[in-house]
């Protein structure tokens, strides 16, 4: 039997979406919000489910706020994804694409107040209200 390809490559990066989130981040308004809106919700994302000892079940990882509200890391690729993880770990990181409204889907499977992207460069916050 031939093993299909992976949905998302390893080397997938979802480049519209960081577009996105750079542009908004350089000039935050309502233009770029909707634009941010719309890519976040199209193409792949990364979760990091380091931890996860079930390959069958995987955990996402979370993230507290400084005021201890959990977060939700989202990555537009593995390389992003590497940066957020300190060098002395990333041997042991784990990471796996989803489709972006899965990935999503995700802030309702517990109370999250927000979703970060791209932690480990832009660190861009929406809050949950604009996930949903």
């Amino acid at each position: 039997m031939a093993s299909r390809a992976p949905a998302f490559p390893k080397t997938y990066s979802n480049r519209p979406l960081r577009k996105a989130l750079e542009t908004f981040a350089a000039l935050p308004n309502r233009a770029t919000l909707d634009a941010l809106l719309g890519a976040m919700r199209t193409g792949g994302l990364v979760v990091d489910i380091t931890g996860t000892t079930d390959a069958a079940d995987p955990q996402v990882r979370t993230l507290l706020s400084t005021d201890g509200q959990l977060v939700l890391p989202l990555f537009t690729s593995l390389t992003e994804f590497r940066l957020a993880v300190p060098k002395e770990q990333r041997a042991a990181a784990k990471a796996m694409f989803l489709p972006a409204k899965d990935a999503l889907a995700l802030i309702h499977t517990a109370d999250f107040a927000a979703v970060q992207f791209d932690a480990g460069s832009l660190a861009q916050i929406v809050k949950r209200d604009f996930v949903a």
